[in-house]
């Protein structure tokens, strides 16, 4: 086996983690197939889904873009270079603005004009923080503490309002933040355990969006006082879906 030392600085570089043993396609099997954990978590939600019989379309979107995290993170660790760590980091944030995105007109009730001012204000916001905050902090993960942050907020929020799914969006915030620690300690303890400990990254970080899809399915929002064009459409208001109900 390659001195894991050899490839470390390369891939500090690219993705600020260890763990890589060799230039090959499984040069990181361990960050590579952790991965899955994101897949798995997607295929349970939909099968859920499907057994309850929900009608809400828009959550299968989400589910998929949490399968596209693993699917992308697992290419990018597989050839880790400036090309494919845009197939890691995209499927990332495109998830999270969907999610917020969704959230908002569900269980926030809002129009769709004033959540997507809300989430393109998030956007910015985070961009911003990424200009300020110090490279490769936290392992990496300082970029992720804006939408720790945001998680948190509509977590509480939801919660207090009685909501099922803030209770979700807090359990969810508590493997998210568990997260950031073993990323943080990953290049520091790379010496010692030249394995790393970013693919406890993954596992943590694809039990939170498992957690995320798995709440929306579970938990109902309450009646939305939205008018009728600015809702989100639901399967069950086609034709079909009015006849099956009668």
């Amino acid at each position: 086996m390659a001195d894991p030392a050899h490839y470390s600085s390369t891939v500090n570089q690219v993705g600020h983690y260890c763990g890589r043993f060799s230039q090959g396609f499984f040069g990181e099997p361990q960050n590579s197939s952790s991965n899955l954990v994101f897949v798995i978590g997607a295929l349970y939600a939909l099968y859920v889904w499907r057994k309850r019989g929900s009608q809400d379309r828009w959550q299968v979107v989400l589910f998929a873009l949490a399968a596209c995290i693993g699917v992308g993170s697992f290419i990018f660790h597989s050839m880790p270079n400036r090309s494919t760590l845009m197939m890691d980091l995209v499927p990332i944030q495109i998830f999270a603005l969907a999610y917020f995105f969704y959230i908002g007109i569900r269980h926030f009730r809002g129009t769709k004009l004033a959540v997507s001012g809300a989430v393109l204000l998030f956007f910015l916001v985070r961009q911003g923080w990424l200009q300020i905050a110090p490279r490769g902090f936290l392992g990496g993960g300082v970029s992720h503490i804006p939408t720790l942050a945001l998680l948190i907020s509509c977590g509480v929020y939801l919660h207090r309002k009685g909501q099922r799914l803030g209770n979700y969006m807090l359990w969810a915030s508590v493997t998210y933040f568990l997260a950031l620690l073993p990323r943080s300690w990953d290049l520091p303890f790379c010496a010692v355990n030249p394995y790393g400990l970013h693919w406890v990254w993954h596992l943590l970080t694809g039990l939170t969006a498992s957690i995320l899809v798995y709440g929306i399915i579970d938990a109902v929002p309450c009646s939305p006082d939205v008018s009728e064009q600015n809702r989100l459409p639901n399967h069950s208001d086609s034709p079909a879906g009015f006849a099956n109900r009668s």
